[in-house]
């Protein structure tokens, strides 16, 4: 019989009374809540409203990527950088994707870009500078408005940005902040990028206007192209016209020794003179030296002018922006039940909360 009443019981007996207590304080809490539950849908109405009036106020954003590759004219480098090499100037390289991302972004060009005008509906369709239909669209006056400068209704009135006073060199500074980002600046108007493994790069402008974002990306390129190539060719010709130099001088001292020479032969017929034929010895020494010299100099510059011809870089678009954009912006729907969600859980973990602090004083008591 002692055996019998010394019978444990199963271990999980009480693992499966926990679990019962669990399911019956759950109920509990739902029966509370359910209860509660327009004081919950009270509490989520005014975060309903938030949310929903966040997301008409959210501007609608037009992107507009265009997509470029860079090719810097390696068909004439090997020639170039023989020939720059020759003279102690050699430099060689690939392209350095990440100096044309930041060169795109110089103030130098995203200037010019802004001091553009093109018409569009912002105005009436007045033409005006890219910058003002920027600060007009985005509000920027009023972002910029504080108490101690006031910007509402700014406007550019000119492009001579030497002769801006310091409001306008204020007003373009954080202009060109809210451009390219920095400081304070979540989402830039202009971005320029690469793909590591294609090396294809990608220019995008998003404003509110679909015309403005389509006009900012191809301006950007054209400026950015224009600039890259000028000053890549620049060099080729600083070099071809420092060959062409180098031969015209070789040539113009290979010429005069030559009459040299032929002078010296006129005025010493029959010679015998060993001083003079040592004279003469030399004169011919140095028109063979000054000979290979020029054919050598001469080669250099085919090869110098083959590369200022055929070797200079191409940025050449692949992807253009065309109307319709794809906008973006907030969705009314997914704010309204984000707003609900968020009330909602807020609601119902204060009176989870409640309910536990009062089940806890009355045990205690």
């Amino acid at each position: 019989m002692s055996e019998i009443n010394n019978i444990q019981p199963p271990p999980y007996q009480e693992e499966e009374i926990t679990l019962k207590e669990l399911i019956e304080k759950l109920i509990e809490y739902w029966k509370e809540l359910w209860s509660k539950k327009w004081w919950i849908i009270l509490i989520a109405i005014p975060f309903i409203a938030y949310f929903g009036y966040k997301a008409i106020k959210t501007p609608v954003i037009y992107e507009a990527p265009l997509t470029y590759t860079l090719n810097d004219g390696g068909g004439g480098a090997g020639g170039l950088s023989s020939i720059l090499g020759s003279f102690g100037l050699g430099k060689g390289g690939k392209v350095n994707l990440d100096k044309i991302v930041e060169l795109s972004k110089s103030r130098y060009i995203l200037h010019r870009v802004l001091f553009t005008s093109i018409p569009l509906d912002t105005f009436g369709g007045r033409e005006d500078f890219i910058a003002n239909h920027l600060i007009k669209l985005h509000n920027l006056d009023e972002e910029w408005t504080n108490k101690t400068q006031d910007y509402t209704g700014f406007s550019f009135k000119s492009d001579s940005i030497p002769a801006f006073d310091n409001k306008e060199l204020r007003a373009l500074k954080m202009l060109y902040g809210k451009v390219v980002g920095g400081k304070n600046v979540k989402d830039p108007i202009f971005s320029n990028s690469y793909n590591e493994d294609t090396g294809i790069l990608t220019i995008s402008a998003k404003t509110m206007d679909e015309e403005l974002s389509i006009a900012f990306s191809k301006l950007a390129f054209d400026e950015l192209k224009q600039y890259y190539i000028q000053n890549v060719s620049k060099g080729n010709e600083n070099t071809f016209e420092f060959v062409k130099m180098k031969t015209d001088s070789i040539f113009s001292l290979l010429r005069a020794k030559e009459f040299q020479l032929s002078h010296f032969d006129d005025s010493h017929r029959n010679l015998a003179d060993p001083n003079l034929l040592t004279q003469r010895k030399l004169l011919e020494t140095e028109i063979l030296k000054l000979k290979a010299m020029y054919a050598e100099i001469t080669k250099n510059q085919e090869i110098a002018d083959f590369s200022l011809t055929a070797g200079m870089p191409d940025i050449t678009a692949i992807d253009e922006p065309f109307p319709p954009l794809e906008s973006k912006g907030a969705s009314l729907i997914i704010e309204l039940i984000k707003g609900a969600l968020m009330g909602g859980l807020l609601a119902a973990g204060f009176f989870i909360a409640r309910k536990v602090i009062l089940d806890a004083m009355r045990y205690s008591s």
